[in-house]
């Protein structure tokens, strides 16, 4: 039996049209819960944990341009407090920052693929043994991510990698809901 796609390419638009096109452009308001990994030598080893991330974000998404939307996004994050014990000692890093990224994004029917690039606002406390130092600066970021929209309310799945100076590797794999007004 021969496939009649003229009842497949109907049932593919209506399907479509029953769907949201992709989200519309304006503010939206999230949370997101992750994943935090920070890798630092720590003399004379290496602190290499994670921890639980949270986040809470503020945008607005523009879709003037055909094909792709673009978006600005403030942010703040505390990366948990990853730690471990190295050589019979508590190493912990508190790691918190405020941050500001252009999102470019590529709308696909409820689906969107984005990158992201920015800048953490970032502090620090390095507790080893007793002893804790200080850190904060101002460092880039990156991340990719996609998400799925139903209406106004979108979940998102997302992948960023902070260049923080001084630290080796700081990473997040996050889970974030947002409401589009």
């Amino acid at each position: 039996m021969r496939p009649n796609y003229r009842y497949l390419a109907a049932l593919l638009l209506a399907i479509a049209g029953i769907l949201p096109g992709h989200a519309a452009d304006g503010l939206y308001l999230g949370a997101g819960i992750g994943v935090a990994t920070v890798r630092d030598d720590v003399d004379p080893e290496t602190l290499d944990s994670d921890d639980t991330a949270v986040r809470v974000f503020a945008g607005w998404r523009f879709n003037q341009i055909p094909v792709i939307d673009l978006a600005v996004e403030g942010a703040y994050t505390d990366f948990g407090r990853p730690s471990q014990t190295l050589e019979g000692r508590e190493v912990r890093y508190e790691l918190s920052g405020a941050s500001l990224a252009g999102l470019l994004i590529l709308p696909v029917g409820p689906l969107d693929f984005y990158g992201k690039v920015g800048a953490l606002s970032w502090r620090s406390d390095l507790s080893d043994g007793g002893s804790t130092t200080e850190r904060s600066g101002f460092d880039p970021f990156y991340g990719v991510g996609f998400g799925f929209y139903l209406w106004k309310i979108g979940v998102r799945v997302e992948y960023e990698r902070f260049d923080i100076k001084d630290v080796d590797r700081v990473e997040m794999v996050s889970l974030q809901a947002l409401f589009q007004f």
